[in-house]
């Protein structure tokens, strides 16, 4: 199957009005295909939260930040109690977008039933959640029962061809057939197929339900190998997403790899000469060919990460940090502690405060306008909780499209 045979175009499910329809407090970022708990005005009230699941998973993804699919079970995992409990502190500090990352597949029969029960204490809370997944565990009944609550579905999309997508879920490093995969791709896309029959893109459907342009999205990282025979390589396949998801109605979710967990040592990181090449080649294509303009930044591709000042995140043990990337940083556990407790902190107010020193936070013209706002996983220094309350500021190492202040050129 052809990447453009993966999925066709058809005339979308209709389906009644969810009884939660009219109760969702939906933000201005409807216009436009991205995550919704993206582009949010400054507020000082937190507005978004992303909870991890456990990490069960069936790839391999040798670039996992959470490094997913370990064998070993995983111990001292939240409870349902726990999670109950988060939403609703959530929900009483004033936060409307819920978000699930990749760190254990959703929809994995280990991980399902807790899943649903977040989908649907999400929905009696007037929550819309953004939910990563690998997509291929997806029935069409699971499909139709997700499609009636309030949740964007991000799948990874790696690749559109299904055999070049199986080596990036693959890992040869496990040795023998340990780690690989195969059929995973193929699946995906049937899933993808299906996810836009039923209406998942379909734009008229999603606005009047959720008041959403998209409720689904391709999820990649920009991602190559010195040797496209020992890895795979999406690097000259980046545009041909593009097009597919701008001419589907579908959110293009497209960063760079993440350096945490095995992001620390996959081979699969692109260089930052090769990263601008490649964002600034997708922001001409846009621009020219789907009137879609933004800046190039250091985070996703079409807008710029603002999590900094509206965001927490927990993980699958109960540890509190500022985002995803943020792993030096420990606000304490929710056993123990509040989300308001945790965002009252020291180190969350230098955070919101944005008092970024260093190369981001001094000299840099795109920070100094706001079309950056250095992303903490990836060009932080010395991010930890005593640098913070000792010194006041994110400590900040630059990047390569760094804007000197001072009349200095874009290197």
């Amino acid at each position: 199957m052809t990447s453009k045979e993966a999925i066709r175009s058809s005339k979308p499910y209709q389906t009644p009005e969810h009884l939660v329809k009219g109760k969702m407090k939906m933000t201005d970022i409807s216009s436009k295909a991205v995550q919704h708990g993206l582009e949010r005005q400054m507020t000082g009230k937190m507005q978004s939260l992303w909870l991890e699941l456990p990490g069960y998973c069936n790839l391999a993804c040798s670039y996992c930040y959470a490094e997913g699919g370990c064998p070993k079970t995983p111990e001292n995992l939240l409870s349902w109690e726990h999670y109950e409990s988060l939403l609703e502190q959530a929900k009483e500090m004033g936060v409307d977008s819920v978000g699930i990352p990749g760190a254990g597949e959703p929809f994995d029969p280990r991980n399902r039933e807790l899943t649903m029960k977040i989908l649907q204490k999400c929905a009696e809370l007037g929550m819309y959640v953004t939910l990563f997944t690998t997509g291929h565990l997806i029935s069409e009944k699971l499909a139709r029962e997700i499609y009636e609550l309030p949740v964007e579905l991000m799948i990874k999309g790696n690749s559109l061809d299904p055999a070049t997508q199986d080596r990036f879920v693959s890992n040869p490093a496990l040795g023998g057939k340990k780690g690989i995969r195969r059929g995973y791709g193929r699946r995906r896309n049937e899933s993808i197929e299906m996810l836009m029959r039923l209406g998942f893109n379909d734009e008229a459907n999603c606005q009047k339900k959720f008041g959403r342009k998209s409720r689904m999205a391709l999820v990649t990282s920009i991602m190559t190998s010195e040797d496209t025979k020992e890895g795979p390589s999406n690097y000259d396949e980046m545009v041909e997403i593009l097009r597919f998801c701008r001419k589907h109605n579908i959110i293009f979710d497209c960063d760079s790899v993440l350096k945490v967990g095995r992001g620390t040592t996959t081979r699969l990181y692109v260089c930052d000469e090769e990263l601008r090449q490649k964002l600034q080649e997708i922001q001409r294509i846009d621009r020219e060919e789907f009137q879609n303009f933004w800046e190039v930044s250091q985070s996703y591709v079409g807008t710029v990460c603002d999590r900094y000042m509206h965001h927490m995140y927990v993980d699958q043990y109960g540890t509190i940090r500022p985002c995803i990337g943020a792993t030096g940083v420990n606000l304490g556990n929710i056993r123990s502690i509040t989300l308001a407790h945790a965002w009252e902190s020291v180190e969350m107010k230098v955070i919101r405060a944005r008092n970024y020193g260093g190369v981001c936070g001094t000299n840099c013209q795109n920070f100094a306008e706001g079309k950056c706002n250095s992303c903490l996983g990836r060009r932080a220094a010395n991010l930890t909780n005593e640098f913070l309350c000792t010194r006041g500021i994110v400590d900040t190492i630059g990047c390569w499209n760094n804007r000197p202040i001072k009349g200095g050129e874009q290197p």
